[in-house]
């Protein structure tokens, strides 16, 4: 690791970031999922860190960014503001832009309003926030079709009446004034084992270490909270604007059995962004399968390849 600090924002926002990798490298900023997670260091070993200088950050309330789990000034805008500050900060003039899942939602929202800056784009299970995409994910007639049982289990799970939308539901229990912490981390852990379903991997287990229990709940209310506000995006998610940057080159890495983001979206998308190569690969969702990280690494190596023979440096 190169740096580790907080940077602040609105207040009351310290945003934690990491540098890695080269420190005359191409600098790459490393967009997280969510909304809600956090940046993990050993996913950078996975954008060439020997030829670029890898930036993390975690987003607003998220991982070690502070006050945790805080939403006061906490939408889409003001994590594209961050970016830019973090930009700024570290005094870029310009750098590629790397994002998997909600992380390639910022990727192309910031690409779109901080268009100058970009020198590419690198996006992996693209989520494009459309009302479409949130209903194919959360309604009983999308993704649940295929895992029944673990749809019901969810809806029981956070009391839900016939009627109810999960991502209103999601939001209600986890805010519910009189809950004790272990009742909020069990709403957190029922949706943590829904999305365990829709990827095809084992649902976490209860941890008795009490500890724990906010870190977890902070973490699943920052989702709730942007899926609530429909990820603070028109009905069309990413998809208005995308003229403004269809000069951009790059790549879509993006899974044919990915059953949380569509690859349809990532098809749409490389039709619209013609200097943005779609790399389909046999793999799911996340970074956790190698050929997804196989992919994703040799995509960085031959964007590093022609940023480097190019005259855009």
């Amino acid at each position: 690791m190169l740096e580790e600090n907080l940077l602040a924002t609105t207040y009351p926002h310290r945003i934690h970031y990491s540098v890695f990798g080269n420190p005359d490298g191409i600098p790459l900023l490393f967009i997280h999922g969510g909304p809600g997670a956090y940046a993990r260091p050993e996913h950078a070993q996975f954008l060439c860190p020997q030829h670029f200088r890898i930036i993390q950050f975690d987003q607003r309330g998220c991982g070690r960014s502070l006050p945790s789990g805080s939403l006061l000034y906490n939408s889409t805008f003001h994590l594209l503001t961050d970016m830019e500050a973090l930009r700024k900060h570290l005094g870029i003039e310009r750098w590629v832009v790397y994002g998997g899942s909600w992380g390639a939602t910022l990727a192309l929202e910031y690409s779109k309003r901080y268009t100058t800056q970009v020198l590419a784009l690198l996006l992996r299970g693209s989520f494009l926030g459309r009302k479409t995409d949130w209903d194919w994910f959360s309604q009983p007639d999308g993704v649940a079709q295929s895992i029944p049982e673990a749809y019901r289990q969810l809806r029981a799970a956070l009391r839900c009446e016939p009627d109810d939308d999960i991502a209103d539901a999601l939001h209600r229990r986890l805010f519910e004034a009189d809950a004790s912490t272990e009742t909020l981390y069990r709403y957190a852990l029922a949706w943590d084992a829904w999305e365990s379903a829709v990827m095809g991997l084992p649902a976490p287990g209860f941890n008795p270490d009490a500890s724990v229990w906010q870190s977890r709940i902070n973490s699943i209310r920052i989702y709730a909270y942007y899926g609530l506000h429909r990820w603070f995006l028109p009905p069309e998610g990413v998809l208005p604007g995308l003229e403004r940057i269809r000069h951009i080159p790059g790549a879509i890495v993006h899974g044919l059995q990915d059953r949380v983001c569509q690859h349809a979206g990532a098809a749409l998308l490389a039709e619209k962004l013609p200097r943005m190569r779609l790399k389909s690969i046999e793999a799911g969702h996340g970074m956790h399968e190698s050929v997804m990280q196989q992919t994703v690494q040799q995509a960085a190596n031959s964007l590093f390849a022609y940023l480097s023979s190019s005259k855009v440096l």
